[in-house]
């Protein structure tokens, strides 16, 4: 993996010296030659998602902000929704489409063009077909999740469609449930697949037909308020075929000591004095006395013998709040990329809905808070004793159904900024305020899409104009076609 970000650096630096004359000799596809090998490709888009996911720059991901888990103490135009001033759109864009998809989809063409020599081969060329299929629904996935109406069906074919229309993101969304069927259909535990190039699950097609039908379960969930009997069909199939069902199944990234193979979050919060919890999620750990608080917040930043968080998007002095805790500064940590809390709060509001997923949603809201304080390290004896209080437990706890989930769904998905603002605007729970700085183009809400790169609006002008005309404006405020309520 050193070796591999070393290549990609003397990349980026020769790119850069190069003359205005020699652009078109970078419109060709380097990728394409038959010297890099797929396994190396999916490596590199694994390293790139997993980046887009964890990592805590200003550049590239504000979720974290967006879901009122951190804020920061002086650099405050991201957490006051500024999407403008660092093209996020544009960041967000790059990152998915050419460091992630551009790989994943030339992988697959290379192995797909391979000639199987016999049973043996052909099994381990659709398990490794398969596995790139998850990864390029995920990706599609987070797109259509950060944007709405995506550019799909003619996506990365530059020579053929230079200028790509949008497609609807409901359409989308059915598509890649489709590809995931057929995906988990060609999966075949017995056989290999990538080795140790799959920096996720190390070539196990076990897990990753898991992991397939836990994203197929999540598409399912977000279909729930828009299309509830297809919702159902697509959840109940998903949870038939065997889904992550506990913390030895989640799709985890590994970093590594190394500054190239380190988690991203370590020079976000040890070398910048910057990011520190919210007010609003640190209060409201206080309140439940959440066992989760010495892990999540730094107990050697107490104030007055407790955690403080800051108030969200204001200019503050940083060593006046309690800061991040210590799991997370470590360079080793782990991205996540899907987890078994993620799968059993999907259940437990599957289960609300009357979806045949195996229990109740009880049942599943109470193994999702398991989940989150095992994998953060909490004993059992404290886990129990957390479910066992009224204000935590499912029959007593205030709410509805759907809050109550939601609600320690958002918790659970503490440093999964991206998943915990979806969640937050597919359940319309906790109740989150704007801050009065936010910028105007917000109109007083917190965000619920990300508007697109704006570089779109002069290259693709026509289609990008028929896009933000379909999904009702190209504004933070527009809300996704799966965001009913």
């Amino acid at each position: 993996m050193k070796k591999f970000k070393t290549i990609l650096l003397a990349a980026t630096l020769l790119i850069s010296v190069v003359s205005c004359e020699d652009i078109d000799k970078l419109n060709e596809n380097t990728k394409a030659y038959t010297t890099v090998l797929p396994g190396s490709l999916m490596t590199s888009s694994q390293v790139n998602y997993a980046y887009f996911l964890t990592n805590a720059s200003v550049n590239d991901n504000n979720f974290r902000g967006y879901a009122q888990y951190w804020t920061t103490s002086t650099y405050t135009d991201e957490v006051n929704y500024n999407q403008v001033r660092r093209n996020l759109g544009n960041s967000h864009s790059v990152i998915l489409y050419r460091d992630v998809l551009e790989d994943l989809v030339i992988a697959k063409k290379k192995i797909t063009d391979e000639q199987a020599l016999g049973p043996v081969e052909t099994a381990v060329k659709k398990n490794r077909i398969a596995v790139l299929e998850v990864q390029i629904v995920m990706a599609y996935q987070t797109l259509v999740d950060l944007f709405g109406d995506i550019v799909y069906s003619q996506a990365l074919d530059i020579a053929n469609y230079p200028t790509p229309k949008y497609d609807d993101a409901k359409t989308v969304y059915l598509d890649l449930s489709n590809r995931l069927d057929a995906a988990i259909a060609n999966m075949d535990g017995n056989y290999a697949s990538f080795g140790s190039a799959d920096l996720i699950y190390k070539g196990n097609v076990v897990q990753w037909k898991k992991l397939a039908n836990s994203v197929k379960l999540k598409l399912g969930m977000h279909l729930a308020d828009v299309d509830p009997a297809k919702a159902k069909a697509i959840v109940e199939s998903a949870f038939s075929s065997g889904i992550i069902a506990n913390n030895g199944d989640n799709a985890l990234f590994q970093y590594y000591k190394t500054t190239v193979d380190e988690n991203p979050l370590y020079n976000s919060l040890v070398n910048e004095s910057q990011i520190m919890p919210t007010e609003f999620f640190v209060n409201e750990l206080n309140g439940k006395s959440d066992p989760r608080r010495d892990i999540f917040f730094n107990p050697a930043s107490k104030i007055a013998g407790q955690y403080k968080g800051a108030p969200y998007a204001q200019q503050v002095t940083y060593k006046n709040f309690s800061n991040i805790g210590l799991k997370l500064r470590d360079r080793t940590n782990p991205g996540v990329i899907f987890d078994c809390s993620e799968t059993s709060f999907l259940l437990a509001d599957a289960a609300n809905r009357g979806f045949n997923v195996g229990g109740t949603a009880a049942r599943y809201y109470e193994g999702g808070i398991r989940s989150s304080m095992s994998y953060w390290g909490v004993s059992s004896v404290d886990a129990e004793a957390y479910l066992a209080r009224t204000d935590v437990a499912f029959a007593t706890a205030s709410g509805t159904n759907k809050q109550k989930i939601a609600y320690q769904l958002w918790i659970a998905y503490y440093n999964r900024g991206f998943e915990g603002w979806t969640e937050y605007r597919r359940l319309d729970y906790p109740v989150l305020v704007a801050p009065v700085t936010a910028v105007s183009e917000a109109e007083g809400k917190v965000p619920v899409r990300n508007i697109y790169s704006l570089f779109d609006a002069t290259l693709n002008k026509a289609n990008y104009n028929a896009a933000a005309t379909a999904i009702g404006g190209d504004k933070m405020t527009t809300k996704l076609f799966w965001d009913k309520f």
